[in-house]
């Protein structure tokens, strides 16, 4: 039982931190369309700084390290990164765009209880465009080479849905199945944040680039109905992660920026059991909120609980927040899981 993680869910204060996504570089070897991830920072956070913020993180009650960038197989040192959270027995989990998967994958796979690779689109035009570099069937080698090594790892795809691939839903779940991955998750793209290092690096793509128009989204809506009354039992089992009222949550995101509806209520308590933290040590209550402090300015005990943050997690649990309200990335875990220590 985990009871601190259970007061978590249910106050403003935090008294464990049971999962941390890790940035652990914001260097990225692809030019997606959403996002303005290219060089590391100067200054990100050295293998002895991430030795001694694990060392915090496991006496906070880490139960669950999740890898982000940029893309994290980029560092050198990342074997040792993983080494460091493997002494803790800590579940870790590696989010990356996989274009370097088949190359570094023998020397990783066992470090990883899940990995979640990006793909979006089912033929090489499709992704590359979007991606802006040639990796297609470099992912889906780094894909088949994971699972021979690690026959049982927990491996799943993750396709965010915009205007040049929607068109592919059905055969993005087909490719899955093929691959022989878990599941298939599914985002709308993020176009009204400054995420992604769009707020120091400059702007993306435009977002009629990116956004499904009037016309779209009633294409789009006519192809999860399909998807809903072909693929029952892909839902049932969860290959699918989302459930049919949360795919037509992607459509109703989309109506909702040409002011076509209200954007889908979202579901999130993320401050009150999480926490981001950037390769230079910035620490945030979610990926899209604010920083409140920086890790090797203050103590993580400190930081996890300054006023500040403590008012976040009151407006995210009230639902004031706008940018809550057109979040398209959401966690949460309920009382009990936190209880249970599901994490």
């Amino acid at each position: 039982m985990n009871f601190k993680a259970f007061l978590n869910t249910i106050s403003g204060t935090v008294r464990t931190l049971p999962i941390v996504i890790l940035y652990v570089t914001e260097g990225c070897n692809l030019k997606c369309l959403t996002c303005s991830y290219r060089s590391p920072l100067p200054g990100e956070l050295s293998l002895d700084e991430i030795k001694s913020l694990a060392k915090n993180l496991g006496s906070f009650g880490l139960k669950h390290i999740v890898y982000s960038g940029g893309e994290p197989l980029l560092r050198r040192d990342f074997k040792e990164i993983c080494e460091v959270f493997r002494s803790m027995n800590v579940k870790q989990t590696l989010l990356t765009n996989g274009l370097l998967l088949e190359k570094r994958i023998e020397e990783l796979a066992y470090h990883f209880t899940e990995l979640i690779v990006s793909i979006d689109g089912t033929k090489a035009e499709t992704h590359n465009k979007i991606r802006g570099v040639n990796s297609f069937d470099l992912i889906l080698k780094g894909i088949a080479k994971a699972i021979e090594l690690k026959p049982g790892i927990n491996i799943s795809i993750r396709t965010v849905i915009q205007k040049q691939n929607f068109r592919e839903l059905r055969d993005l779940i087909e490719m899955a199945r093929s691959a022989g991955v878990k599941r298939i998750s599914f985002l709308s793209a993020d176009v009204s944040s400054d995420a992604y290092g769009r707020d120091t690096r400059g702007a993306v793509s435009e977002e009629s680039e990116i956004a499904l128009n009037k016309e779209e989204i009633k294409e789009f809506k006519n192809l999860i109905e399909e998807v809903i009354s072909d693929y029952k039992a892909e839902f049932a089992s969860g290959f699918i992660s989302e459930s049919p009222a949360k795919l037509f949550h992607l459509a109703e995101y989309y109506e909702a920026l040409l002011g076509l509806g209200t954007y889908p209520r979202n579901h999130c308590n993320a401050p009150m059991v999480s926490a981001v933290i950037t390769s230079t040590g910035d620490i945030h209550p979610c990926f899209f909120l604010p920083s409140f402090g920086n890790i090797r300015k203050n103590q993580l005990e400190v930081l996890v609980n300054a006023p500040a943050v403590k008012n976040t997690r009151r407006r995210v649990k009230s639902y004031e927040l706008e940018r809550c309200q057109k979040c398209v990335c959401t966690l949460y875990t309920s009382p009990k899981s936190a209880l249970l220590n599901n994490f």
